[in-house]
């Protein structure tokens, strides 16, 4: 038995299957298991923390979309007391100019220090625009710090690199600083949240080339077969997408390599198929 779990954002499923650190896997040996240094630790915690972000990105915001870097004119930078209380400032204004034009902000942002120790915020927040006004015009008249700089989101639909640069950056700031604060981010409220689904599998392993479903496909280049080398035991990650009217039926057929995963576990080989059970 192995527990899987999946997380379902838009036309894609993410999948991940695992032993408990309890039971293990049976009739497979167990690699030798390792202690989590601390440096292990932060590592797999920025994994989670960049993995949670995206999909959140990926629920809640598309092409066309804002990611907008909000910076401080020199004479205008505040201290790391009171930069809370001047980004909520901005986002409450902003709130309600979007509600005087009936529109619902949606937003994460969260604040970075840069090189030179300036202060500045992230910010992703839907694009919203009518004959009187857009997003942009409100975020230029609203922000009177500095200058605010806009990237529209792109149409892949794929926001890792986002997630990745604005994780590290909080992390780049937390280790200069030397503090004990978590990573984190501030998220609106009204956010669609993944839903994880987790089930137990009645079978002793799973197949190392795993098979989508009717009207999916195995995204190329996802799966990652490896060794947890904290338990000691094997793992699997892959993504399915939703096959479009017209794909073509190759995108079916499933071009999965062992590599290694993020938690820095080696590639499980061809042992893990043998007498597999579930696709």
């Amino acid at each position: 038995m192995y527990t899987k779990t999946e997380c379902e954002i838009l036309d894609k499923k993410e999948i991940c299957k695992y032993y408990s650190g309890r039971y293990g896997a049976p009739g497979m040996p167990r690699e030798k298991k390792n202690k989590k240094t601390p440096e292990e630790i932060v590592k797999q915690n920025l994994w989670i923390r960049m993995r949670d972000l995206r999909r959140l990105i990926e629920l809640n915001f598309s092409e066309g979309d804002w990611h907008i870097v909000l910076t401080c004119a020199k004479d205008e930078r505040p201290d790391k007391e009171t930069a809370p209380k001047i980004i909520r400032e901005f986002r409450d204004k902003l709130r309600e100019a979007y509600k005087k034009e009936g529109w619902k902000l949606k937003y994460i942002i969260t604040c970075e220090t840069g090189s030179r120790g300036a202060v500045h915020w992230h910010m992703i927040t839907n694009n919203m625009h009518n004959d009187r006004t857009s997003t942009a015009k409100l975020v230029k008249g609203l922000w009177t710090r500095g200058r605010p700089y806009f990237s529209p989101m792109d149409a892949g639909g794929d926001y890792k690199a986002l997630a990745e640069y604005i994780v590290k950056e909080t992390a780049n700031r937390i280790e200069k600083e030397n503090t004990m604060e978590k990573l984190s981010y501030m998220p609106s409220r009204n956010l669609i949240r993944p839903e994880i689904k987790k089930q137990e599998v009645r079978a002793s392993r799973w197949r190392r080339e795993p098979k989508a479903p009717d009207g999916y496909y195995v995204v190329p280049d996802s799966v990652v077969n490896g060794v947890n080398k904290f338990t000691g035991f094997p793992y699997q990650h892959y993504t399915i997408r939703r096959l479009e009217n017209g794909e073509c039926e190759h995108l079916h057929r499933n071009n999965s390599k062992g590599t290694e995963g993020a938690d820095g576990g080696i590639p499980v080989h061809s042992r893990v198929d043998k007498g597999a059970e579930d696709s």
